[in-house]
């Protein structure tokens, strides 16, 4: 059965979902659609659009078709745009990061500056792609008022060694590094590491997180990480946001935790009994998961 439109007199030009159409079929029979209607099957007869492969920044444009970008930072960082949502209701987007030549360049993904901030529900101003091998999947839901992240691999993670001191008077359980070894991506921040306020990071995209920590002493030591607390003079096994803990004698000990679910402006603080550390014997990391 073959559709014909039968006739289009509006002058509007913007479409809502609910506007219809009067369709003609083969045998003469009218009938009504809603725009909704043609513009999933429209989007079900597109598919997913072609592949194209960049190695600068581009700006992805409303008719350009691509489906999958496949992005290469051996000239320098690329920073790819999403198109306009109000443009690209159910289009369904893929950016890969397929090659670099082992520097530091990375990719970053954007909205268009009429959508900032609307990078999946945590409202992301932008997502990074630090690794070769790393993806990210977005669908315009015009439910939701987001491009929709409906798969990923990002990595994000960040490395220290070198216990330094701990923090200020209001901070003194919360101690800090001296060296920052790795800090890749942005699913999480740095929000200090200094003698003020001690290490402290920020959950910026909700989902699952895993970090650890060696923490050498000379004397017996509690310590482990702590979720939103404002306890910051309090010894962590007097705490009850305590995410995990563990402790030492007069030797190195460890402790950590994995997949566990943090929501976007969650705090996590490395935090202790207030016990002075081996410098070159002190670590910790935290990484990204996924959701």
């Amino acid at each position: 059965m073959s559709v014909t439109i039968k006739d289009i007199t509006a002058t509007q030009t913007v479409l809502n979902a609910d506007d219809y159409f009067e369709l003609q079929e083969n045998a003469g029979t009218s009938k009504k659609t809603m725009w909704s209607t043609i513009r999933d099957t429209l989007a079900s007869f597109i598919g997913a659009g072609s592949t194209v492969y960049k190695q600068a920044s581009y700006a992805i444009l409303d008719g350009d078709g691509y489906g999958r970008i496949e992005v290469d930072t051996t000239a320098g960082a690329v920073a790819i745009t999403l198109p306009l949502m109000a443009n690209n209701i159910g289009r369904e987007i893929t950016i890969a990061f397929v090659k670099n030549d082992a520097s530091a360049d990375v990719v970053t993904i954007s909205p268009h500056a009429t959508d900032s901030n609307k990078l999946s529900n945590d409202g992301l101003a932008s997502i990074i792609l630090p690794k070769v091998g790393n993806y990210i999947s977005f669908v315009q839901s015009s439910n939701s008022g987001f491009w929709e992240i409906t798969a990923e691999s990002i990595t994000s993670q960040q490395r220290f060694r070198g216990y330094a001191g701990y923090g200020n008077a209001s901070n003194n359980k919360i101690p800090y590094f001296t060296t920052v070894v790795e800090n890749m991506g942005n699913m999480f921040a740095l929000t200090s590491n200094d003698n003020v306020t001690g290490i402290v990071f920020t959950i910026n995209r909700s989902g699952k997180y895993s970090g650890d920590t060696t923490w050498a002493v000379t004397a017996n030591c509690d310590f482990g990480f702590s979720l939103n607390s404002a306890n910051l003079t309090t010894n962590i096994d007097s705490l009850t946001e305590v995410i995990c803990a563990g402790g030492c004698s007069t030797n190195s000990g460890h402790t950590g935790f994995s997949g566990i679910y943090f929501k976007k402006g969650d705090v996590i603080r490395l935090h202790t009994d207030g016990q002075a550390v081996i410098a070159a014997r002190s670590f910790l990391n935290i990484s990204y998961d996924g959701r």
